[in-house]
């Protein structure tokens, strides 16, 4: 029952925050373009290679690509794209492809290294992380928007809201940004568990 009541409140908690970030993306005829090309890469950028791209993707280009490589695939993918601020878009010059399980993917530490020195090299640089939710009972039932788990807000916590980032984006400089894809859709979220922080706030963290 405790279980249950958990997914309930994980469930209302992400539509509510999700209601608060940007719509899902409306990727135009345009994008499509980049698809052949951002899906080649994903399939040679594998065992930690990274795969890279000349000349350089537009970020929603980008995004598509994954979108149609993911889509119908039955485990969890994350793909981090690694380029820099352009305008309004984020120009991917390189990516690393993770592949995980059925209802979980891992950021390798080696991974983990790399964004961070891209991110610190200049502060044009800027760092796309995509994830997708494989289709299961439970999506296909709610057929919503893409929903974030607790620990896909927690990721986003460590990775994107740190005083760094933080401070980089009140200065108009470059970003960490996440998009995740669920039921054909592709929706950045921006805000963290409220219930995750209100936990390590009570004693013994909960």
């Amino acid at each position: 029952m405790g279980t249950f009541a958990d997914m309930v409140k994980e469930i209302a908690e992400s539509a509510l925050l999700g209601s608060l970030e940007p719509n899902p993306i409306r990727f135009n005829n345009r994008h499509e373009a980049d698809v052949m090309r951002v899906r080649a890469k994903l399939a040679g950028a594998r065992d930690g290679r990274l795969g890279r791209f000349r000349p350089p993707v537009n970020r929603n280009g980008f995004l598509l690509g994954c979108l149609d490589y993911t889509e119908l695939r039955a485990e969890e993918h994350l793909i981090i794209g690694y380029g820099f601020r352009h305008g309004s878009t984020t120009k991917i010059e390189s990516l690393h492809h993770i592949t995980g399980s059925t209802y979980e993917v891992a950021i390798p530490l080696h991974v983990s290294h790399a964004l961070w020195d891209h991110y610190g090299q200049n502060e044009e640089n800027e760092v796309v992380l995509f994830h997708n939710h494989p289709k299961n009972l439970l999506g296909q039932l709610l057929d919503c928007f893409p929903l974030p788990s607790v620990a896909d807000r927690l990721t986003l916590e460590a990775r994107a809201l740190q005083p760094v980032q933080l401070l980089r984006r009140l200065l108009g400089q470059s970003r960490v940004m996440f998009f995740l894809q669920q039921n054909g859709f592709v929706k950045e979220f921006t805000l963290p568990s409220v219930r995750a922080i209100l936990a390590r706030m009570q004693p013994n963290g909960g």
